[in-house]
């Protein structure tokens, strides 16, 4: 969200995997694809370098910031798939993205109006995007519980 911000849902999964006797490994990898890839977007796009922007890690965030532009938001899913799929760790995975106008884009404070922006908010997410990816969390875990044998 923000340089040494993460998000961080793997004790809910595992919570939920215990009680409905699922692969909390699938689930956690499906569940984290789905909602990263909703995120991702999700995020308002310019130029696409916000949406380029976005970083999966396991739990220790990944710093700096990615070269390029990703207007579909193709390229960071794609990143986002390689590494969930092949992280021998799947307990947690972190999605972040460290450029300085990310935590503005979630929570506002651009200063006026603009052609991208009304009341310091994005025009395209004024409601941020973790924040309502995250709400739809419950349902991406059962969803993706119900496939699981």
């Amino acid at each position: 969200l923000y340089p040494g911000a993460k998000m961080s849902f793997s004790l809910d999964v595992k919570a939920f995997c215990d009680k409905a006797k699922k692969n909390p490994e699938t689930v956690m990898r499906a569940v984290s694809f789905k909602l990263f890839s909703a995120i991702i977007k999700s995020s308002p796009v310019d130029t696409g370098r916000f949406r380029m922007n976005w970083q999966a890690a396991g739990p220790t965030p990944r710093g700096g910031i990615v070269a390029g532009e990703d207007k579909t938001g193709s390229s960071a899913t794609a990143s986002a798939q390689t590494f969930i799929t092949n992280s021998s760790a799947w307990q947690e995975f972190t999605l972040t993205n460290n450029l300085p106008y990310a935590n503005v884009i979630e929570f506002g404070g651009y200063p006026g109006d603009g052609p991208n922006t009304i009341g310091g908010y994005s025009r395209q997410a004024p409601q941020g995007v973790v924040r309502v990816n995250i709400t739809r969390f419950n349902t991406l875990l059962n969803e993706e519980a119900a496939k699981v044998k």
